[in-house]
């Protein structure tokens, strides 16, 4: 039986059934197999862009005799894709600007998705505002804990005519509006973390006397005060359970 970590498993569970999957940085081609098995997908591709990973890919799909349903592809991103080929697209396990980048540089692929499964690593915020800015519509979010690490998975669909324009705020870039609405009950310790991360961030920089320095840390400041904010609040929603 093939079985997938916690983190895999959640994006398998954001993939509509019956979609075209194309999966970027597939590694071992995990997610492809299962797909295929749990009969959500009909038709995957995994891609890698350096060989050692792509022949372990490979080396997957041949133990699953899944050959037919799976391609698996040498290539950078979205390029050894067609447009139309897939409906849906996962970009995991890759930091931020990566994934920004690697959508940016296919847009017609783009255009004819139905959806983009994305989990950044880091600089999830960056991803958010370049879903938004690019037309598309977060429709699920999800935050899970698993080895130590917390990990932010994003659903999203293009905007349809009519739909008006979605803007965020920094907090909501950061962490999620949806995940924010919800009062996620991971959200809290996440927000806890990184702003123990920015804390130790700002006792670096105030040994420095350089001007940009000090403009530096009165931005980390402001940044800190409103995600504190955020914080007491999701704490708040805690207290009343």
């Amino acid at each position: 039986m093939l079985k997938l970590s916690q983190r895999l498993l959640t994006l398998a569970r954001m993939i509509p059934c019956g979609t075209r999957v194309a999966d970027i940085g597939t590694d071992h081609a995990l997610l492809p197999c299962y797909l295929i098995k749990e009969n959500i997908s009909p038709y995957v591709i995994g891609v890698e862009a350096n060989k050692k990973p792509y022949k372990k890919a490979c080396f997957t799909v041949e133990q699953y005799n899944l050959q037919e349903k799976i391609a698996i592809r040498l290539g950078n991103g979205l390029a050894v894709l067609k447009p139309g080929e897939v409906n849906t697209v996962v970009l995991a396990g890759m930091g931020g600007p990566v994934i920004c980048d690697i959508l940016e540089k296919s847009p017609q692929v783009l255009a004819s998705l139905d959806k983009i499964i994305v989990q950044p690593m880091r600089n999830a915020e960056i991803v958010r505002f370049w879903l938004v800015e690019h037309g598309w519509l977060f429709s699920e979010e999800e935050l899970i804990y698993e080895d130590k690490q917390y990990y932010q998975i994003i659903g999203a669909k293009q905007r349809e005519p009519g739909e008006g324009v979605f803007s965020l705020n920094e907090a909501e870039a950061a962490y999620g509006p949806l995940l924010i609405k919800k009062r996620h009950v991971l959200l809290s310790g996440l927000v806890e973390k990184d702003l123990a991360g920015w804390q130790e961030i700002l006792g670096e920089l105030a040994k420095s006397k350089k001007k940009e320095t000090k403009r530096r840390v009165i931005a980390y400041q402001e940044k800190m005060q409103k995600f504190r904010e955020l914080q007491e609040w999701l704490e708040e929603d805690k207290g009343g359970l």
